[in-house]
């Protein structure tokens, strides 16, 4: 029997990357019952959405997308089982749902979570991560809080951690989906860790190789204060996963300043303004007490 799946797709407005996410839910071999856009701007254009998909819209007062992502499951469809959580610029294979739905369907109810394969790789991923990308490790999250990137896999491989906007979860047996929280209201870093985390203990993660997608690459604006809140907000939840779920911050205070000094020499060198901005604000967020 196959699964019913619902689209949750969490956006700040009406963009072309949208759109082109929508277009290639559109063109499935395996449709998902219905999706949920949940936006922070009221999106005043046309849609255009596959007639045997049920289209949903809600508009969201705090623009952060957790939150929004909140609003949309509480507003799913009785029958739904699955729900696809999708940032609003992925591209999904055509196959992609078909081979996510036959994914679950074989796979044993000890699964909560399954992540799409994204095929092209992460280019913001920290130096850390791309030293060891190649090593046995993806889809881990280290003891020192550093979660390993899984793009591009080959085989369907268990993981620690999903993607935020790249997961697909079962809903019967994750009630308190409803409750993910959103502490920092401008961006809710690690926080997709953090539920993984939480679920993981009694319950297993996996990505599948077959259900492919592509994230459309952001075009970069400098924005200093930005930069450097983005930089300090990841380091403080860094901290905070490692105090909570690993209990033992010593090798965090013993690697993680090192590789971030690391790699704002290594921005020197590079010329990479931005980058180190951001690594500013990154050593900056060890001295951060709260930033709610």
């Amino acid at each position: 029997m196959s699964n019913v799946i619902s689209i949750v797709i969490a956006t700040k407005k009406y963009s072309k990357n949208l759109l082109r996410t929508i277009n290639s839910i559109n063109n499935q071999l395996f449709l998902p019952k219905e999706i949920i856009i949940v936006s922070s701007e009221r999106i005043l254009q046309k849609i255009n959405i596959n007639k045997k998909i049920i289209y949903k819209s809600f508009t969201s007062k705090i623009k952060n997308q957790v939150f929004q992502r909140n609003i949309a499951i509480k507003n799913i469809s009785k029958e739904t089982n699955l729900i696809l959580q999708l940032d609003d610029r992925i591209i999904l294979y055509n196959n992609c749902l078909y081979e996510l739905n036959k994914f679950w369907k074989k796979r044993n109810k000890n699964i909560i979570g399954v992540g799409l394969n994204q095929i092209n790789k992460f280019k913001d991923r920290g130096l850390f991560n791309k030293l060891i990308y190649n090593f046995n490790l993806k889809g881990k999250v280290l003891s020192n809080g550093i979660n390993i990137d899984y793009s591009n896999v080959k085989k369907d491989i268990e993981v620690m951690w999903l993607k935020g906007g790249l997961s697909s979860w079962r809903i019967k047996k994750n009630k308190n989906i409803k409750g993910r929280i959103y502490p920092i209201k401008k961006w809710s870093v690690f926080e997709d860790v953090e539920f993984s985390l939480r679920k993981n203990k009694k319950q297993k993660l996996f990505v599948s190789h077959k259900a492919r997608a592509r994230v459309i690459e952001r075009n970069q604006k400098l924005n200093i204060n930005d930069l450097i809140y983005r930089g300090s907000i990841y380091t403080f939840s860094q901290k905070k996963i490692v105090k909570k779920y690993f209990q033992n911050t010593t090798l965090f205070f013993l690697t993680v300043p090192f590789l971030i000094f690391l790699s704002l020499i290594l921005s020197i060198f590079t010329l990479n303004f931005s980058k180190f901005i951001y690594n500013y604000g990154r050593l900056k967020g060890f001295f951060k007490i709260d930033f709610n």
